[in-house]
This record gives structure tokens, C-alpha cells and sequence, in this order.
């Protein structure tokens, strides 16, 4: 959060420390098709609001806007003033007032009516449009509309595997049901830092249609190698020295570079 540098509540002042690069709002390709770069600073958001719903507040308010920009892997949340206070005497909103910002607020929590227990959920939603924002570069995601092609990030920046690293993350936050959403952001930084670890580590989502960049030369792209009876599945046969010498074999995929030729191999899973 930012950092406070002298109030005085009887006046009702405060003076914070000052950002010179604006916030995400004034730098909206900042990280436009950068997903690794975008989720390293973006953990540092969610880290901000998992220490706010450990105390049970709810900041509510999460958009570009309230996101100020301290260096290039650190965001700070700012603008508080519709966060949620548990067991507060009085409330800030009235009764039937919509509270959020109209592009980032969850559809169960626009429905005409205030909340009497505000979720956790709420900022999780929030913090996955922002994270999409981020990266795609456009500030507005029509509801939870992300694997549209129109604003799918894998199409958009295809040839990045990180972008399904992403999607991953939106698929437990962009949802139609607080049911679908995860429950607080901190639960969404344990998603974060896993998928952080994957990417520091040079690893790959082996799903079906995600780009695999070769380690190798890094120009190329494994590709699914074509063997007998148009299958990239195959067999490895191995010999067993030693008494009672035997066979045996072991299925595999096989994947090659279209650049430089190196081939991987992976144990084909049982259909």
C-alpha cells in the first residue's frame, strides 16, 4: 500500500508517497504481451490484498485506476475509500447502491441490491480483470468474455506459452458464480507462485495446442513428430543384461524441433 507520510485526522488529510509513473491507467501497455513480467508485478498486488482478507477487509475498488506503479515488478493498491470493514458500526454505501467499478465488479455482486456480508471473492474477480488488462493491454474485458476469440490472450499472443499460464489463473477468477471463484487472494497467490515456479524454472504446459519454444536452439517449436499409421506414438524397447535377460517396451511421444531437429520424448499416457 502507499506509504504514509503524515495525516492529520482532525483536519482529515493525509500526504502519501508520491508515484511519478501514474498508475496502470496512465501506462496501459506497460506490459502488453509480457505475461511473465506481468504476473511477477501482479503478485505483488495480490499479496497486498491477501493480508487485507486474512484481517477480513475488502478493498472493492480494484482497477487500473487504484493501481499505482512503484517499479517495475511492484504495484501498489490504492483508494480506499469503499473498502468493506467487518463489524463496522455504520456502513459507506446505502441500502439497494451497487458498490464497484462498472467494468471490474463481479455479476453477483451487481445485482441491485447491497450486500449485507461483502465475499472476499469480490476483490478476486477484480484482480483477474486486472491481471487480463494488463497484458492484453485494453482496459475493459466485457464480463467474463477472456476465451473469446476477440479477447482470448493465447490468440492474441500466440507464439507465448505464458499466455496459458494465464488463462489458467483467469478460469478461477473470471467466473459467472462466486461458487466457480476462489475464495480470497490467498488463495489466488498460492496459483500465483505456482505458476511463477513453472515459468522461473523454464517449464512447459504439455496440454494439447500450446506452443512448446525448444530449449535447445530457442528459435523453434517442438512439434508432434508423425510415425507409423500417422501417430506421433511410438515404442522404446529396452534390454535387460543379467540372469533371466528380458524386454521391454515402453510407449512414447515423440516431438521435434522444426528449427534445429532436437527431439524430446515423453511417456504416452494410456487412452
Amino acid at each position: 500500500m502507499p506509504k504514509l507520510l503524515d495525516s492529520n485526522v482532525a483536519e482529515r488529510w493525509i500526504v502519501t508517497e508520491y508515484f511519478p509513473e501514474g498508475t496502470l491507467e496512465h501506462s496501459p501497455f506497460r506490459f502488453q504481451g509480457k505475461p511473465a513480467l506481468a504476473l511477477r508485478a501482479f503478485r505483488s498486488l495480490v499479496q497486498t490484498v491477501a493480508l487485507l482478507h486474512k484481517d477480513g477487509y475488502v478493498h472493492r475498488d480494484v482497477k487500473p485506476a487504484n493501481v499505482f506503479i512503484r517499479t517495475n515488478d511492484e504495484l501498489v493498491l490504492g483508494d480506499f475509500g469503499i473498502v468493506y470493514l467487518p463489524n463496522a458500526a455504520d456502513r459507506v454505501t446505502k441500502t439497494g447502491e451497487r458498490v464497484g467499478p462498472r467494468d471490474y465488479m463481479p455479476p453477483w455482486a451487481n445485482l441491485g441490491v447491497r450486500h449485507d456480508k461483502v465475499e472476499p471473492c469480490f476483490d478476486v474477480y477484480m484482480l483477474g480483470k486486472l491481471l487480463w488488462s494488463m497484458i492484453d493491454g485494453r482496459a475493459v474485458l466485457p464480463r467474463e468474455y477472456y476465451k473469446n476469440p476477440e479477447f482470448d490472450l493465447t490468440k492474441k499472443f500466440s507464439n507465448n506459452p505464458d499466455t496459458y499460464l494465464i488463462n489458467q489463473i483467469l478460469d478461477h477468477c473470471v467466473v459467472e458464480q462466486s461458487r466457480e471463484c476462489l475464495s480470497s487472494a490467498q488463495d489466488l497467490l498460492i496459483v500465483v507462485d505456482t505458476l511463477l515456479r513453472i515459468i522461473d524454472s523454464g517449464g512447459q504446459l504439455l496440454n494439447d495446442g500450446v506452443p512448446r519454444p525448444c530449449h535447445v536452439c530457442g528459435n523453434g517449436y517442438y512439434q508432434p513428430e508423425v510415425l507409423r499409421q500417422n501417430t506421433p506414438v511410438g515404442s522404446m524397447r529396452f534390454w535387460f543384461s543379467g540372469p533371466g535377460a528380458d524386454t521391454s517396451l515402453l510407449s512414447v511421444r515423440t516431438f521435434v524441433c522444426g528449427y534445429c531437429g532436437h527431439v524430446e520424448l515423453f511417456k504416452s499416457q494410456p487412452t
